[in-house]
C-alpha cells in the first residue's frame, strides 16, 4: 500500500544502495519501520547505534547516513521546544518564509519593489515589520497577489535547480 505524501518541509530522503527511502522527519525519529531488526522497527534516533556497531570495520552505510541523521536529530530536538508538531511546523515555515522575503529584497524589506507591504502603523508612526511571523504573512500575501514578485521567485527557484 503506498504511503500518504509527506509535506516537503517534513520530507527526508535517504539513499541506500541507490534506492531512495522517503520518511517523515517528525514521526520517524521516535517510531519507525524503515530499519527493522528481528522484525522490530528501530526509531531513527537509534540508528547510529546499529550502523556504528562494527569496531574497526569501515561502515559505508553509516557514512552515507550520518549527515542526514544529524539533520534529523537537530529537527527532532528543535521540535521538543514546541507544545505540538503543528506549532513547530508553523514556526519553522514562518522563519523560512521570512528568510525568503529578506533574501528576495536583499535584506531591505522597505525595498521600493515591496511597495510598503512590510510597513505597519502604530501610534501614528510607520514601521517596517521585523518579526518572522509578520514578515512571513506579508510575504505570502505578496506571492499570492503580486505576479511580478511570484514570477521572479519561481524563475529564481527553477534556475537554481
Amino acid at each position: 500500500m503506498p504511503r500518504d505524501p509527506i509535506h516537503s518541509h517534513k520530507l527526508g530522503i535517504a539513499l541506500l544502495d541507490g534506492k531512495r527511502f522517503e520518511y517523515d522527519k517528525t514521526k520517524e525519529w521516535e517510531s519507525s519501520n524503515l530499519l527493522c531488526v528481528g522484525g522490530r522497527g528501530i526509531p531513527v534516533k537509534y540508528w547510529g547505534e546499529f550502523y556504528k556497531r562494527g569496531k574497526g570495520v569501515k561502515n559505508t552505510a553509516w557514512d552515507a547516513l550520518r549527515v542526514e541523521w544529524g539533520n534529523w536529530k537537530f529537527i527532532a530536538e528543535e521540535r521538543q521546544h514546541y507544545p505540538d508538531t503543528a506549532s513547530f511546523w508553523r514556526a519553522f515555515t514562518a522563519t523560512q518564509d521570512a528568510n525568503d522575503a529578506r533574501t528576495f529584497f536583499d535584506g531591505n524589506l522597505d525595498h521600493p519593489l515591496a511597495q510598503g507591504a512590510f510597513r505597519y502603523t502604530k501610534g501614528g508612526k510607520s514601521y517596517v515589520s521585523s518579526k518572522d511571523d509578520a514578515v512571513a504573512k506579508k510575504w505570502r500575501e505578496l506571492l499570492a497577489t503580486r505576479l511580478d514578485i511570484s514570477s521572479r521567485v519561481l524563475a529564481a527557484q527553477s534556475s537554481s535547480q
